[in-house]
């Protein structure tokens, strides 16, 4: 049987009362016992009962959204903040308002944990790149409204919403079949990088439908910088038979995968056609500019505003989906009709 309150308020020597008031932030507690009742809740992992609290402290209207907001953070990951505004959109429509936490991986555990603890908020939306086992487990336990943007690269059992990269990635592929391609190369990351690995995963898809294989040598993963996918591309290169076009899983692989093809005077898209995966600010200044398929981050960041709506009703149920909503915005590094 799992600790109770009355086992918080026999380990702090008080009432089950004042154990539900410091829950709940009563000011008629003093900072002292309240300190202590909390003290005792950590030690014995004491989670209280979301759905309880909701009822009888009512509601803050209050979001806590953790996200890493380290320097180089918009450069790095700018869909993050589309992410956050489409999320804001949805719930201040819905009388919500955001409390933006400044966190990583280290510190996530523990601002959630206070957030929690103190009811500081109705629900919490924590950005993927600072999720870790600790966090998700501490959200499980405790049965807190939340959802995760982005789907955790580990089993977990915590609520997430995420672009889905198995689709996107059969988009891409589709889209160069249509233009006539047929020698497609995949430059993407890590093992570790789930998003990269999805994508790979839905253009074999696509060209297996079509009656095609993507060749082991005409995949290369690598860390996902514009130094490795340089290396990376020459080493593709170095074959005797060129691909004709190559998928980059985002842009900063695309980045050295241009630099190259330049190098080598292999001309894009005469060539070589080009595909990159979301529509950064750096699509349009690689030049030529690339072809994207792009992810409306902004409307998943709107569905995620209207499942935590759901969540903060129904605080047991468990939400886990993918929106597909990804589209090719088509620029200069593919032709344009179909070459016979």
């Amino acid at each position: 049987m799992g600790i109770t309150i009355k086992d918080v308020a026999a380990a702090a020597g008080t009432s089950v009362s004042t154990v539900s008031k410091v829950i709940n932030g009563h000011y008629s507690i003093s900072e002292e016992t309240a300190a202590r009742v909390r003290r005792v809740m950590q030690e014995l992992n004491y989670y209280p009962n979301a759905s309880a609290q909701s009822f009888a402290r009512g509601t803050t209207k209050t979001i806590a959204v953790l996200a890493n907001l380290a320097p180089n953070t918009a450069f790095q990951n700018p869909h993050m903040f589309e992410i956050i505004a489409g999320l804001e959109e949805s719930l201040s429509a819905r009388g919500y308002r955001l409390q933006l936490r400044g966190v990583d991986p280290a510190t996530a555990y523990e601002v959630a944990k206070e957030v929690i603890y103190r009811q500081s908020a109705d629900a919490l939306a924590i950005h993927v790149s600072v999720i870790a086992y600790p966090l998700s487990g501490l959200l499980t336990k405790s049965h807190f409204p939340h959802i995760v943007l982005g789907a955790p690269n580990f089993e977990s059992q915590v609520c997430w919403i995420d672009n889905n990269n198995v689709y996107s990635g059969t988009v891409a592929a589709a889209y160069l079949l249509s233009r006539g391609y047929r020698k497609i190369a995949f430059i993407g990351g890590q093992y570790y990088d789930f998003g990269s690995l999805h994508r790979l995963q839905g253009v074999k898809q696509e060209l297996e439908n079509a009656g095609l294989q993507l060749e082991d040598q005409y995949i290369w993963l690598g860390e996902s910088t514009r130094a490795d996918s340089f290396l990376m591309t020459m080493k593709l290169l170095d074959h005797k038979i060129l691909p004709d076009a190559i998928i980059c899983a985002n842009n900063y692989i695309a980045m050295g995968c241009v630099d190259a093809l330049c190098r080598k005077n292999i001309r894009i898209p005469q060539d070589i056609g080009i595909v990159a995966f979301d529509d950064y600010p750096l699509s349009q200044v690689i030049e030529p500019q690339l072809t994207i398929v792009d992810i409306n981050v902004r409307d998943l960041g709107r569905q995620a505003g209207k499942l935590i709506i759901d969540i903060i009703k129904h605080p047991n149920k468990q939400i886990q989906t993918y929106v597909t909503t990804s589209n090719i915005v088509e620029r200069k590094s593919t032709r344009r009709t179909k070459q016979t």
